[in-house]
């Protein structure tokens, strides 16, 4: 009963907040199609900073979602989507009384046990919590990261209120099933359910730590375990300037081309190489530090690709820097995105012409995201459905191409991502390389060829015993079922008439030689017959001229 309580006070709350902002016709519309008929002609631009603001206004899930939605320009019209990436994820304060009940329930001990000092104002706020500075007993500087009190609840009641809203618009009509929007709410529960459990941020920030050891100028905060929970977490204080200062940055005699090139390097490393990355590396997440070094801050959200996903995804990097159709079709057919029935001649086009797009231009003007959100433009145009992990790579570009873009107008992401995905493909290529994942991959072979005279066995006796069974799955088999019973039906009809005709002709030859009348009953049989099989004839003839095959 709580909980249904909460989502109607919640429900109140969205519906004043959707009618104050002027998409009152989301609330009273009865269906998906009626909203979208009843906002065709919705002047977009001037609505995407409504939208924006409206996410803002709603807290914490709302302004993930837009964030999530900026990374599919698949799904979201161009204007909004421009207004979706300023979202800002800044809120005022909670008072420092919630910050200290906080940090005993989590940690069981008072701050004042806990820290040799711990300032009261915080230095960050974000929706899910904010960052104070503070000092533990050995002199240490850290940064402590307090979630917001009852956030838990208020984003589950979100979460549960989205989910129904999608199931509802499924049941409604198609039109929310060509949008996804059962699997976005849930691909946003997963995001954001991860980001309310500081603990896994701590496991983030300790794997990239590792990662970073081979790049000397890049630095991750350490994590104190001690002093971290499900809620609370205490990171190394890291003091440096960050990107959107530019002229400090210039003042201190930091190249920012340098910075823009390390900051590039990094974010492709981790994406092509170790497979996980920062999906949310905006300016107020990277500070730099003496000696051109750059530190990753937040790692509460955090992309993950498979093998398969980077090997190819490297190979598509190097088609679009070659700018290569036939290397793009390729890459994109190996990521699996590709389904049965897409006309492959017209998206060979659509993907030609966006790659015309971009031929005589200047490869310093060239921005990867921009091509990356056509390509996903073309996407889904033809109806394939973008992995969530590429759209969480997306956005990780995108947002890092708009920060190198302010430290140095000049440079190319293509410039750094193109050697990184060539180096990957020619080791790839590599005879040693190749034998040494024949060898990893060896147990797995030897199991199945263990397996082999087994199997062969089975499939024996079951040839042998007639009981192979061939299952053929198609997307228009049940239509095509009904075809068949049609035509079933329509020849036996046929078949029929073709009887009765014959049945008739042979009373009519019979009466002629015999001169006897065809009555029986009292009835005129061969009359009755002549009617019956000519309504019948029609009857074919117009089920014929109705379907059109003619």
């Amino acid at each position: 009963m709580q909980k249904k309580f909460r989502q109607l006070q919640r429900y109140r709350a969205i519906t004043s907040a959707l009618v104050r902002s002027g998409f009152g016709f989301m609330v009273y519309s009865n269906s998906g199609e009626a909203a979208v008929t009843a906002n065709s002609a919705m002047d977009w631009p001037s609505a995407g900073k409504h939208i924006r603001l409206l996410l803002e206004e709603l807290g914490t899930t709302f302004i993930k979602l837009g964030q999530l939605a900026s990374t599919r320009p698949d799904l979201v019209p161009q204007p909004v989507l421009k207004e979706l990436v300023k979202l800002q994820d800044a809120v005022p304060p909670f008072p420092f009384a919630d910050v200290s009940r906080v940090i005993e329930e989590e940690l069981g001990a008072p701050i004042s046990q806990l820290f040799r000092t711990f300032e009261s104002l915080p230095i960050a706020s974000a929706s899910i919590g904010q960052v104070h500075r503070a000092v533990l007993a050995d002199g240490k500087e850290v940064a402590v990261k307090i979630q917001r009190p009852q956030l838990s609840t208020l984003v589950e009641t979100d979460l549960d209120i989205l989910a129904g809203l999608a199931r509802l618009a499924d049941r409604r009509g198609n039109w929310s099933a060509s949008y996804s929007l059962t699997e976005v709410v849930e691909e946003l529960s997963q995001c954001l359910l991860a980001e309310l459990d500081y603990r896994q941020e701590a496991a983030h920030l300790e794997r990239f730590a590792r990662a970073a050891d081979e790049m000397n100028y890049v630095r991750i905060p350490a994590v104190y375990r001690p002093y971290s929970s499900q809620r609370v977490l205490t990171m190394e204080f890291i003091q440096g300037i960050r990107l959107s200062n530019i002229e400090q940055l210039k003042e201190q005699g930091i190249r920012t081309s340098v910075v823009a090139e390390r900051i590039a390097g990094t974010i492709f490393q981790q994406i092509l190489v170790d497979g996980v990355f920062h999906a949310d590396p905006h300016p107020g997440n990277i500070l730099v530090l003496p000696g051109e070094e750059i530190a990753l801050l937040d790692f509460g959200m955090v992309g993950r690709l498979s093998a398969h996903t980077q090997k190819h995804f490297a190979t598509f990097i190097i088609a679009l820097r070659n700018r290569s159709s036939k290397g793009v079709m390729r890459a994109i057919e190996h990521l699996g995105m590709i389904p049965e029935e897409v006309d492959r001649k017209k998206l060979y086009m659509d993907v030609e012409e966006m790659r015309t797009k971009y031929y005589d231009v200047p490869l310093k003007e060239v921005r990867l995201g921009d091509m990356l959100n056509d390509l996903f433009g073309v996407a889904y145009k033809h109806g394939i459905r973008v992995p969530s992990e590429l759209t969480m790579v997306g956005k990780s570009i995108l947002t890092t191409e708009g920060v190198v873009a302010e430290l140095d107008p000049d440079f190319s992401m293509l410039n750094v991502a193109e050697p990184i995905g060539r180096r990957l493909y020619l080791e790839r290529l590599n005879p040693w390389s190749f034998l040494k994942n024949t060898f990893e991959d060896a147990p797995e072979y030897l199991q199945i060829m263990s397996e082999l005279p087994v199997t062969m066995k089975r499939l024996t006796a079951m040839l042998n015993k007639g009981k192979m069974q061939v299952e053929v799955v198609s997307p228009q088999l049940e239509q095509l079922v009904k075809k068949l019973d049609r035509i079933s039906n329509q020849m036996s009809f046929s078949i029929v008439l073709l009887a009765l005709s014959l049945v008739l002709l042979g009373l009519i030859i019979g009466s002629s030689i015999s001169g006897a009348q065809t009555i029986l009953w009292r009835l005129p049989m061969l009359e009755i017959g002549i009617v019956i099989s000519l309504l019948m004839f029609a009857w074919l003839l117009y089920a014929i001229f109705r379907s059109g095959r003619f």
